[in-house]
């Protein structure tokens, strides 16, 4: 996105931002940040917050918001995009994307082609039932709750591998016709009577 060096390390990385943020909404940004302590302060929350994101995805957040906002973003906004920004590359569809899947699922969630295996488990934490039985504006509700929380494990570093059901065996076993098991049971009966 930009020609600009990325740093390498989160502090580098905030005192760039903050750099960036004072060029472009200056007189926004001195409002927000009047003195030397409250920049410091929110430099020290800003580094916290964002120690979770690669550099990458933080510089480009900031550098996208920067582009479609005529405002300065805050904290929660920057969070918000890096965690969109990261699902993305990581394959995690938005969360409207993945509730349509899991409800388009309803028929074989079980061998469905999922689009990461995290959307299964969204899937699972907010109920089978519940999505394919509620309406879409209730079920969506609850699977956004899902959605955010397990992002949020998975932005944190839990691993979400493909869901393992057992395969079914190839060859059924046939069920005894009546006098078969007639048979079968006469001879339980005569074992126990000798």
């Amino acid at each position: 996105m930009s020609s600009i060096k990325i740093p390498n390390n989160k502090v580098e990385l905030v005192n760039l931002i903050f750099t960036q943020l004072e060029v472009t909404y200056h007189n926004q940004f001195h409002k927000a940040y009047p003195d030397k302590n409250s920049l410091s302060l929110a430099k020290q929350l800003w580094l916290s917050q964002l120690q979770k994101f690669e550099e990458k995805i933080v510089f480009d957040s900031v550098s996208s918001l920067m582009v479609s906002s005529e405002y300065l973003p805050s904290l929660s906004k920057l969070v918000v995009s890096c965690k969109e920004l990261k699902a993305n590359l990581s394959g995690i569809p938005s969360v409207s994307k993945a509730h349509q899947e899991v409800c388009n699922s309803k028929s074989n969630f079980e061998r469905f082609s999922w689009s990461h295996p995290i959307i299964f488990y969204m899937g699972t934490e907010t109920g089978w039932d519940f999505l394919w039985t509620h309406s879409e504006k209730d079920s969506f509700k609850e699977f956004k709750i899902n959605y955010d929380n397990l992002l949020d494990e998975f932005i944190d570093g839990k691993s979400f591998q493909n869901p393992n059901f057992p395969k079914l065996p190839k060859k059924v076993e046939s069920v005894p016709n009546k006098a078969s098991q007639l048979s079968q049971i006469q001879k339980l009966k005569n074992k126990l009577i000798n």
